[in-house]
């Protein structure tokens, strides 16, 4: 695997990984019963879609300006809704929680952890992108 999209995928999975772990810890939860949810494989995911966007921004080239801000702006959306899932699972699973109190709670929880690992998303992958000679 090339350099450049190996280093945007290992900075898509280092962040999800924090960002998910920073908004919803995972303090006194079996981790067995919660495989399919584990940060680790919530960064899979969007690794995988990033660098398949990423292919197709360079056939287009895109500037890379906009190519960081289009995958940091999925990738917050797509943290806002693990970190849905992650309390779903974790926490209202064992109460009765409508999907609105799920949002009270998530969305504060989310806001500064996404707003951190959102900047340092695009400042890295927008330096990771020139490095390989890209279009500004």
């Amino acid at each position: 695997m090339p350099r450049k999209p190996l280093l945007i995928f290992l900075l898509t999975l280092f962040l999800t990984v924090l960002q998910v772990q920073w908004a919803a810890p995972a303090d006194g939860h079996v981790e067995e019963t919660l495989s399919v949810l584990s940060p680790e494989v919530l960064g899979a995911y969007p690794g995988v879609l990033l660098l398949f966007l990423q292919a197709v921004f360079a056939r287009r080239a895109m500037p890379v300006l906009r190519q960081a801000a289009i995958c940091t702006g999925l990738l917050a959306v797509y943290w806002l809704l693990a970190n849905y899932v992650t309390f779903d699972a974790r926490v209202a699973s064992w109460s009765t929680f409508s999907a609105r109190e799920i949002w009270a709670h998530v969305l504060p929880a989310s806001v500064i952890s996404i707003a951190v690992c959102g900047a340092a998303y695009l400042g890295l992958s927008g330096f990771l992108l020139r490095q390989g000679g890209a279009k500004k």
